[in-house]
């Protein structure tokens, strides 16, 4: 007999286990655990045990999906964590019909599921979520799921990463010139927006400024997100680049790519081993510029729509 409820503090375990399992069907076991799970989402200020919900078989849990009304949309939902084992596929239908009754009957008439970019829900650098790229295409089985209820792609995004003890600079006569006549200036970013100062907490950001020596302009930023000692979400020996403000523009300014590139070449002293960022997949210049930094594309995902329609139900 299936049940599908609110999460407990006795779930944590079975979340664990259902997350290694959901998985592990595309690719290696991720390496999460009851701490890395719990310190990465469950333990945010912003978490209300109501938006994850778990469908229980038995006595066990066997699925889960965690629920957050888009705190930038008042019209819209995201489902940033669908997973579910091997012997629930079919605890997989009236989990998702939970979900999508939960946030029709909260007002909201736009559901989207897969995190992209994730600076605000608490999954970023956890296993094998990365920088979120949505639904790995890896994933059949939540995308089966998805096409089966009406869902659609909303955009295809691509991670791209990089490894550091093999990087060097690409040679130009613009780098050569930058090299000679500017310096980094590196800064810890103390975040101000509460809910993104929650969500990114395991993280050490670090702002680093390319820095015109003679006038003192700064010519180009970019931000890493390495991992925080004591937390652990993510791989100490990993990092993120964040492309937001890259992405807008489409390109990266020569002084950005020189900026990045420079920031590579330093990582490997530090220990850090590989740096992904997540870029849209038609952002194609963009992509072509981040190759000739040796950035190689490593897996892509899409965030999937849907449009409800009016529901009665439990608000979110």
């Amino acid at each position: 007999m299936s049940n599908i409820r609110e999460f407990r503090n006795a779930d944590l375990p079975a979340l664990v286990d259902v997350w290694i399992a959901h998985w592990s069907r595309s690719g290696p076991p991720p390496e999460v655990s009851v701490a890395i799970i719990e310190q990465a989402v469950l333990s945010r200020t912003f978490f209300p045990e109501s938006t994850l919900l778990v469908a229980q078989q038995g006595e066990s849990v066997q699925a889960w999906c965690h629920v957050f009304p888009d705190p930038l949309d008042g019209q819209a939902a995201l489902i940033s964590a669908f997973c579910f084992s091997d012997s629930a596929a079919d605890l997989s239908d009236p989990l998702l019909q939970a979900a999508e009754s939960a946030i029709a009957g909260s007002g909201r008439t736009q559901i989207f599921v897969g995190t992209v970019r994730d600076q605000l829900f608490g999954y970023a650098g956890l296993p094998p979520i990365g920088h979120g790229i949505g639904i790995h295409d890896e994933d059949l089985a939540t995308i089966s799921l998805l096409e089966s209820h009406g869902y659609r792609r909303k955009s295809t995004v691509q991670q791209l990463v990089v490894s550091t003890s093999s990087f060097r600079m690409p040679v130009s006569r613009q780098a050569l010139h930058l090299s000679r006549s500017t310096g980094i200036v590196r800064s810890s970013v103390v975040v101000s927006d509460s809910r993104r100062a929650s969500a990114l907490s395991h993280f050490d950001i670090e702002r680093q400024t390319l820095v015109d020596r003679r006038s003192t302009d700064e010519l180009a930023t970019i931000e890493i997100w390495f991992s925080d000692p004591e937390a652990q979400v993510m791989k100490s020996s990993h990092a993120i680049v964040d492309l937001s403000d890259s992405e807008k523009s489409k390109v990266l300014s020569p002084q950005e790519h020189y900026l990045l590139g420079a920031v590579l070449q330093s990582l490997a002293a530090k220990r850090i081993m590989s740096v992904e960022t997540a870029v849209d997949s038609d952002q194609i210049a963009l992509i072509d510029q981040l190759s000739k930094l040796q950035f190689q594309s490593q897996q892509q995902g899409a965030c999937w729509q849907k449009e409800l329609s009016d529901c009665s139900s439990p608000r979110l």
